[in-house]
């Protein structure tokens, strides 16, 4: 029984190969992991960026509606008319034509000579 128990054991050169290329597969294995986990940190890192380009552009777009909105109040642009001193004036409600798709093409004609007459007067 003893007889096995003292020898020694020694690796075959099959053995060898098999380890050193199950050490090569794992060694590419690891390599493989690291890059694919560091490209997806990367990846990450761009989708956060984005996002917080778009959160930026939002907000910038949320301040520029705010300032037309505010541009737009009718009561300060009568303000800012009366002010400036101009001779624009409201017009009553009744004063207003409705023009039908229809009549565009005669709108059109209408000024187009109103046009010419203004460019012939000096």
């Amino acid at each position: 029984m003893n007889k096995h128990r003292n020898k020694e054991r020694r690796l075959s050169i099959p053995e060898i190969t098999l380890l050193v290329l199950a050490a090569l597969v794992l060694m590419t294995a690891g390599v493989t992991h690291a890059w694919l986990k560091n490209s997806h940190v990367e990846v990450i890192r761009d989708v956060d960026k984005t996002q917080q380009r778009i959160s930026d552009h939002e907000d910038s777009i949320n301040s520029l509606q705010v300032k037309i909105d505010k541009k737009l109040n009718i009561y300060q642009i009568r303000d800012d008319l009366n002010r400036a001193g101009s001779e624009l004036r409201d017009v009553p409600v009744s004063s207003i034509e409705k023009i039908s798709s229809h009549s565009l093409p005669q709108i059109a004609e209408t000024s187009r000579d109103a046009s010419t007459l203004a460019q012939s007067r000096p």
